[in-house]
């Protein structure tokens, strides 16, 4: 059995109201185990807490319960072993491409040829396509080799075709990188398609519904109306 790489343990996540009472709960109870290796899909409908989840594993925020714990430690605060990409490649507009990638690490030529991004080390981000912005923002998680690298919907503002070309990549880069992988995303074919196992989070405050295996492209396809349901529901 792969080693346990990060264990939470009934962590929920309330945000107070201004006034210091308790206003939204965003994130219910959630308890779940990810084991070195693994590419988890986490799926719910918005508003469940699945990007709140992240931000709490990355030590951005902490949790109203329960314990986060990685490598066997108590997350208290971000680290470069757990890489985080958001939504948009938030990329320092006054930095060329190799500066915002040596930012994090000194990976920046082998990072450029392997997100096919040769020849631009030079420009800025101003001067990128959305697919191109996306590639360096993941360049830029993997710099410093993290253990851990956290996806919040990466692809999400990008057209249908690029959208898939860099799922492709994704999963390329996760294989070899060796990195374990957890993804947030609404978009259900991406999930199934990329991870090797699914967890899927109810309506707000997000619990876990389900939580399987991917084992095969069978398994994925029958999976996918019980997960419409489970979200629509």
């Amino acid at each position: 059995m792969p080693s346990v790489l990060l264990e939470l343990r009934q962590v929920s996540k309330s945000f107070k109201r201004g006034d210091g009472e308790e206003g939204i709960k965003a994130l219910g109870k959630v308890s779940f185990t990810v084991h070195k290796g693994e590419f988890l899909s986490i799926i719910g409908p918005s508003g469940c807490g699945k990007s709140t989840l992240l931000r709490i594993i990355a030590g951005l925020i902490t949790s109203s319960t329960g314990e986060c714990l990685y490598k066997g430690e108590l997350v208290r605060e971000p680290g470069l072993e757990r890489g985080l990409v958001f939504q948009e490649p938030r990329l320092f507009p006054w930095l060329t491409i190799t500066e915002n990638i040596a930012l994090a690490g000194d990976r920046t030529e082998e990072l450029l040829v392997k997100m096919d991004l040769q020849g631009f080390g030079h420009v800025l981000p101003r001067e990128l396509s959305g697919g191109m912005a996306s590639r360096v923002a993941l360049a830029r998680a993997l710099a410093p080799e993290p253990d851990l690298l956290l996806l919040d919907e990466p692809l999400a503002t990008l057209d249908q075709k690029l959208r898939v070309k860099l799922q492709s990549e994704l999963r390329r880069i996760w294989q070899e990188e060796g990195v374990t992988c957890i993804l947030v995303t609404h978009d259900i074919d991406e999930a199934l398609a990329l991870g090797t196992r699914l967890i899927v989070l109810s309506k707000r405050p997000g619990r876990i519904l389900c939580d399987k295996p991917l084992t095969c492209a069978e398994h994925r396809d029958t999976l996918k109306e019980q997960v419409l349901a489970w979200i629509e529901g």
